[in-house]
């Protein structure tokens, strides 16, 4: 092999691993301008729900389940103010008229939606109370 062969050989493998070593880094610097546009509209889209962010509504929302799990027993209890629930007519009753129906309770239903809510608004009011704020 002649020299000029091997300069030509070693001159396109040094060429060919710069040029492949370039577009790497070219990736990189698009990959990590596209994560520092992600961070940058995650916080921008932080902020805008920040500055939505009503304590009034969370009052809103607690008063409502601590109501529909504490007071409103409470004072269906006292007042014996009916309410009414829908029974689902049994499977061979096809047109329901003799299953089912309405049937009047005493007292005051609590739905598994709202202890789900106040297991949630506790969880939250004492996770936001454990951390405390910081100024």
């Amino acid at each position: 092999m002649t020299a000029e062969l091997i300069s030509m050989i070693g001159g396109s493998v040094l060429g060919f691993t710069f040029r492949f070593v370039a577009s790497m880094q070219e990736a990189q610097s698009k990959a990590l301008e596209l994560s520092i546009r992600k961070v940058e509209s995650a916080d921008a889209s932080s902020d805008r729900a920040r500055d939505r962010n009503s304590p009034w509504l969370r009052r809103l929302l607690v008063s409502a389940i601590v109501f529909g799990t504490i007071l409103g027993p409470f004072a269906l209890g006292i007042f014996e103010l009916p309410v009414w629930v829908y029974n689902e007519p049994s499977g061979w009753d096809l047109f329901g008229l003799f299953t089912g129906g309405w049937q009047e309770l005493r007292g005051f239903v609590v739905l598994p939606e709202v202890r789900t809510g106040l297991l949630g608004a506790i969880g939250y009011l004492l996770g936001s109370a454990a951390v405390g704020r910081q100024r």
